[in-house]
């Protein structure tokens, strides 16, 4: 039976979430309707890893299996992208083993959140964070670089998985995770002409080999107190020693946050 990997791209503004709820739309209602109409039988993709309400994703990766697709994968990708709304769109679509699984292989994810203090733009508060004071990128900087490494983190877990008594602390890696980059650097967006030029934003990245309920979210919350200077970035490591999401800091809102990419055997993590 034919199984394909299909690299996902779409805007999150307008959908309830990646996984597929009754009477919500969402990225895989929006994908299965369309696969529905490409087979003769219902399609169910599977999905690389859930993004919230309002996130984006460049890099998510799904499988399907279409027995009765005969034509070629940029065929498909065609039939895909002809049907899907224009807020969704399939970025690549190649052959899988049927055994390949998006979530269980995946090695690392890859989030980035991008913020741009004191901006005023119509286009860029879809996808930033817009927080009216100035967030010091050296301080983010040092604040994150504390996160590289195995590390508890349930004060970054939401969803009730970041307290003492949560039934996620049974588990056999519990909240544990390792974080092999976490860094922000600033760059430069324009989505039109401004006597300032580019807006200055600042873009945080971690990549991880797994991610708990908002954890990026509750990272950059953590990181921007520590930008804005209500905390030392030695606060981090804090955080990380109280393992208690009751002490931690606000969520980010989720505009700001885009799933990258997915890594999986042999794909190497890109620096700066």
């Amino acid at each position: 039976m034919p199984s394909f990997r299909l690299t996902l791209a779409y805007d999150g503004s307008d959908f309830s979430g990646s996984q597929v709820q009754s009477n919500q739309r969402t990225v895989q209602g929006e994908l299965e309707a369309v696969l529905g109409k490409l087979s003769p039988a219902p399609v169910r993709a599977t999905f690389a890893g859930r993004t919230d309400s309002g996130v984006h994703a460049i890099g998510q990766v799904a499988t399907v299996e279409l027995p009765a697709w005969t034509a070629t994968t940029q065929e498909l990708q065609y039939a895909l992208n002809a049907g899907l709304p224009d807020d969704l769109a399939a970025t690549g679509v190649a052959y899988c083993p049927s055994s390949f699984h998006p979530r269980f292989d995946a090695v690392w994810r890859e989030y980035r959140y991008w913020i741009a203090p004191g901006v005023i733009s119509p286009f860029l508060r879809r996808y930033a964070w817009i927080p009216r004071s100035e967030v010091n990128a050296a301080s983010v900087r040092a604040g994150a670089g504390l996160l590289v490494g195995t590390h508890d983190l349930a004060s970054f877990a939401s969803g009730g998985e970041g307290v003492p008594w949560s039934a996620r602390t049974k588990r056999p890696r519990g909240t544990t995770r390792t974080v092999f980059l976490a860094d922000c650097r600033e760059i430069g967006v324009s989505f039109a002409w401004s006597e300032r030029g580019a807006t200055d934003v600042l873009e945080i990245r971690v990549v991880a080999d797994a991610f708990l309920p908002r954890m990026v979210r509750n990272i950059v919350g953590a990181l921007v107190d520590v930008g804005q200077g209500r905390q030392d970035p030695g606060w981090i490591s804090e955080l990380l020693a109280l393992r208690d999401r009751r002490l931690g800091p606000v969520v980010a809102p989720p505009q700001g946050l885009t799933l990258w990419r997915v890594g999986f055997d042999g794909d190497i993590i890109e620096r700066y």
